[in-house]
């Protein structure tokens, strides 16, 4: 995150967090901490009914390293089998401000969001028929590889929040939001993907055929000599959630909802 953005941010918590004389007491802001859990295995099985491109692109490069030792071979058919998984983490810290004061439904907030996400496909099984164009002889290549996607950004993000039942002791609440992490959180976004496999002919000894690549988004950019068509990497929120007052100023908050994945977290929150 570039120090332009981070000190903006500092700004904008400090100021939530000194509130003007006589608001405190009428309990005009809150601050908090949550943690959960993130994750895009909600979109799995539609995941895996587009990933045969993945597959397909792990299949030439295999056949690529393949030609290499036997430059002879060219495939005739290939099966692939594609499973998608993913994981992660969510933490962050919060300053909200509820211009109607203690009992207000509507508030404003900002917070910090550090996320874990990391996305792939841990199994790509594939088998290829191929044919020696000088010989004809059939060969036949059995690999496993896999390919994920991983990144840890920080960011900023501004939610609008709306409390239900903003007296009572159990309270639902909607918020909607967005926000965004600086160019860096791009730059170190780590793309990675490997393979090992086995390749047999009657009467030709075993090979094993096996590469892999890890690189950052940034590296590929100079490598490539490509730019990003945004600055910032983008977030959008929405979560919907149960506001648990252990008193008047402690309150324990559970949500799940959206934020460039799926997150349910728990936390704590502060009323000023």
């Amino acid at each position: 995150m570039s120090k332009k953005l981070t000190g903006v941010a500092c700004a904008w918590l400090l100021i939530g967090l000194m509130p003007p004389a006589g608001a405190a007491a009428q309990g005009h802001f809150e601050v908090g901490v949550h943690y959960g859990k993130w994750s895009l295995n909600m979109l799995k099985p539609a995941i895996e009914r587009v990933a045969e491109e993945v597959g397909d692109e792990i299949k030439n490069k295999q056949v690529d390293k393949i030609r290499e030792q036997y430059p002879n071979l060219v495939d005739l058919s290939f099966v692939n089998h594609v499973e998608f998984d993913s994981s992660g983490n969510n933490f962050g810290f919060e300053a909200r401000w509820y211009p109607g004061g203690e009992n207000g439904s509507f508030s404003l907030g900002l917070a910090g969001e550090k996320t874990s996400m990391s996305f792939g496909f841990p199994v790509v099984s594939t088998a290829i028929t191929l044919r020696d164009t000088r010989t004809g002889a059939n060969y036949a290549f059995e690999g496993a590889g896999s390919g994920a996607v991983e990144l840890n950004p920080f960011a900023l993000i501004m939610t609008l929040r709306w409390d239900i039942i903003p007296s009572g002791r159990v309270n639902p609440y909607i918020s909607l939001g967005g926000g965004a992490a600086g160019v860096s959180a791009l730059d170190n976004i780590k793309l990675n993907w490997s393979y090992r496999g086995t390749l047999t002919s009657p009467g030709v000894a075993t090979a094993t055929i096996t590469d892999a690549s890890q690189k950052t988004l940034g590296q590929l950019k100079i490598e490539e000599n490509f730019d990003y068509p945004v600055s910032l990497l983008p977030f959008v929120q929405l979560n919907l959630g149960l506001k648990v007052k252990a008193s008047k100023a402690f309150h324990f908050l559970i949500d799940v909802g959206v934020l460039n994945g799926f997150v349910l977290r728990g936390g704590i929150g502060i009323r000023l």
